[in-house]
């Protein structure tokens, strides 16, 4: 069974065969119907719960039961890990002399650095962004002209937690601060951000939340729609993390609601296709993602209504925030 780090390995080898179909196919219209076929199926609640119940009828050998037991116990409590040590990030700026534009900005800058560095990716990336918001949660007292030293010290931090070949302090100093900075005061607010969190950096990321939901779902399917959908849902979730006022919800109901927006709106795209057997079964993805993450459906709701509404105007209400669209 695999370790959360085997199973992010697992996603970003993934990720590499999804890039080049992504480039190729997301852009398009043009999906074949046993494609959203096949992708429906993999969300048919109804089958899947009849197949788990035929076959936990099935004498097993007693091998294959200790499998199957121990794969369900590992499955619980990697839903137990991520809803007890999941982390609260709201009110982030509230002691400080932050602006919200101005946390908004150094995340749109990080999708910038992580874009122009090979050895990174997007995990790295959402370790970065929540280890400065559960910085500021954590702390008191600086402002606007503190945040770059902060942010760029998240990075240093989030590059040797999760990266192979991470980033070297002088990158750090040259590359990324422009010798704003001294290795030094690199390493002391390294040292003043460990120490606030109590060295707990390895805590769940938002983006953990959204693979193990698209995991439940789909698990490791390869199947093309299920790829652009989770490529989607990826690019939305760095355009929540720009706002601070989605950033207040638990991040399991975030990542439910972005995930179920995706669904919904990528087959909706293509619902010439489908027949209303088809139609209908999209409804259950809702009631499937909230029996999965344990979410009441007014939160999921309200906050599904509120990510929409910052799709349809992202560009609109933060003009100066172009990384994401050049860089995704």
């Amino acid at each position: 069974m695999l370790t959360r780090q085997q199973f992010r390995e697992q996603m970003s080898t993934q990720k590499i065969k999804q890039q080049n179909s992504y480039i190729n196919s997301s852009h398009s219209t043009e999906i074949s119907e046993s494609v959203l076929i096949e992708m429906l199926e993999l969300l048919d609640i109804g089958n899947k719960v009849q197949v788990e119940t035929d076959y936990l009828e099935i004498p097993l050998d007693p091998q294959l039961k200790r499998i199957v037991d121990y794969n369900n116990c590992y499955n619980k409590e990697l839903f137990d890990s991520l809803i007890n040590d999941q982390i609260d990030l709201s009110n982030c700026l509230l002691n400080h002399q932050i602006r919200d534009w101005v946390r908004g900005k150094m995340v749109d800058w990080m999708i910038q650095v992580f874009a122009s560095t090979q050895s990174t990716n997007d995990t790295t990336f959402f370790r970065a962004v929540n280890l400065m918001d559960a910085f500021l949660k954590n702390s008191q007292n600086y402002t606007d002209q503190d945040l770059y030293l902060i942010g760029v010290t998240c990075i240093f931090i989030a590059s040797k937690n999760e990266d192979i070949n991470c980033l070297k302090i002088k990158t750090i100093t040259e590359n990324l601060s422009h010798n704003k900075f001294s290795q030094y005061q690199i390493k002391e607010m390294e040292s003043i951000i460990l120490q606030t969190l109590n060295y707990d950096i390895n805590f769940p990321t938002v983006q953990d939340y959204l693979q193990y939901l698209r995991y439940q779902l789909f698990g490791l399917s390869e199947n093309q729609s299920v790829e652009v959908i989770n490529e989607a849902a990826n690019y939305i979730l760095k355009m929540c993390c720009h706002d601070q006022q989605l950033m207040q919800y638990k991040q399991m109901l975030l990542a439910a609601s972005i995930l179920g927006y995706t669904i919904y709106n990528y087959v909706e795209l293509h619902m010439s296709k489908l027949g209303e057997k088809l139609k209908k079964q999209l409804l259950y993805t809702q009631n499937n993602l909230l029996r999965i993450g344990q979410i009441e459906l007014a939160d999921y709701l309200n906050c599904l209504s509120k990510v929409e509404e910052l799709i349809n105007c992202f560009h609109y209400k933060y003009p100066l925030y172009n990384n994401l669209k050049r860089f995704n």
